[in-house]
């Protein structure tokens, strides 16, 4: 996974856990991989990590969506608001609703 895809798959992950799922932490994730959890913060600040990190988390990503697909239970989704009327679509919005 590139370093983009894995900010995106940890920002979707985070907001997860938020919403109350029950899915590995952010700790329990760095553990598997071998690093350190700062690497993972680091890494959703926009900071560079070393190839080898950026494998071993591609890895384990791709490990803990076989094994933790079924516990995703809530569905992230955002509203858009424009002027042919409102939109929904899955995923999160970077467009706060309400201002």
């Amino acid at each position: 996974m590139s370093l983009n895809q894995l900010r995106r798959w940890f920002g979707a992950h985070q907001r997860y856990l938020a919403a109350g799922d029950k899915l590995p932490t952010i700790t329990d994730i760095a553990r598997r991989a071998g690093c350190h959890r700062d690497t993972i913060y680091a890494l959703l600040e926009g900071n560079r990590i070393s190839g080898h990190i950026q494998h071993a988390l591609s890895i384990v990503i791709e490990r803990l969506e076989v094994e933790n697909n079924h516990l995703k239970r809530t569905n992230l989704f955002n509203v858009q608001l424009s002027a042919t009327g409102p939109k929904i679509g899955f995923g999160t919005s970077v467009q706060p609703l309400f201002r």
